[in-house]
């Protein structure tokens, strides 16, 4: 079975380029990829519209579109004009996503300072974060995001236990960061495995629990044994997209690593083709 096999096109945007998708769009196409996921920036709010409408004019899809990474950390706090704020971004970005037609979205649920040491009210939020996703006709999965209290598949098992229809995004370094990468394949965790909806590889080369080292390293460039989880995908015969989601260019100056990403677009071709 062929799994699509997207490139994030934050891999090409960031802090190293003044969040410029110029330099996303001069390389795009040299890509042998199924699409890409797309990467919204915070900054990009004041200039949406405009924004979008040069993403779309490039004539390149995004089948998939990862939220604001930000937008979780509106329901730390219990404030309700910050849960009223919160929802605001999401439904910005469920519209931004349905113009640019993605049908799946890819949300930190929590995330930044606040993490998850107020998970319950990240999960409460769940509920009117789906009903404005089903208002658009998109599928919302929350990312198994890094966690300051706990751990991703801790509150993955919560969430799937009070919403029945729960869907999730698995990031392969996120989970090497809590070393479950072993776990997800383990028996116990079937349910979860069952409702991933969404796949991001990369690789990770520092140690369990380590926030000093958070770098996205390109394939093979870290520790993570792929061959268990590969079976695990193959297992439950997966039928989502994959997304390649590490950096290509350098996030202190831009310069540019093409080649980097070439080889693990490569790798990541190898690994799905022999699913």
């Amino acid at each position: 079975m062929s799994r699509p096999l997207y490139v994030s096109s934050g891999a090409f945007i960031g802090r190293g380029n003044g969040f410029s998708p110029d330099g996303f769009f001069s390389v795009c196409r040299e890509y042998d990829c199924d699409g890409f996921e797309f990467m919204f920036y915070r900054a990009w709010y004041p200039e949406l519209d405009a924004m979008l409408d040069r993403f779309r004019a490039s004539g390149v899809s995004f089948p998939t579109f990862h939220c604001d990474k930000m937008i979780g950390e509106g329901f730390a706090s219990g404030d309700p004009d910050e849960y009223r704020r919160a929802l605001t971004l999401f439904r910005e970005n469920c519209r931004a996503a349905a113009t640019l037609g993605s049908r799946l979205l890819v949300l930190h649920l929590w995330n930044g300072l606040p993490s998850d040491k107020s998970i319950g009210r990240h999960i409460d939020a769940l509920s009117d974060l789906y009903t404005i996703a089903s208002e658009y006709d998109l599928t919302l999965t929350v990312e198994n995001v890094i966690c300051a209290d706990r751990d991703p598949l801790t509150h993955l098992t919560v969430i799937a236990e009070r919403y029945p229809a729960a869907r999730f995004t698995f990031d392969t370094k996120m989970a090497a960061f809590h070393d479950q990468m072993g776990e997800i394949c383990s028996p116990a965790r079937r349910d979860i495995a069952n409702r991933i909806a969404h796949v991001h590889l990369n690789d990770y080369g520092g140690t369990i629990g380590d926030f000093s080292d958070l770098r996205v390293l390109h394939l093979g460039e870290g520790k993570i044994d792929f061959a268990p989880f590969l079976s695990l995908l193959s297992e439950i015969n997966y039928s989502g997209a994959v997304t390649l989601e590490c950096s290509c260019f350098s996030s202190l100056d831009g310069s540019w690593k093409p080649e980097k990403m070439k080889a693990s677009l490569s790798a990541a071709r190898k690994m799905l083709c022999a699913l």
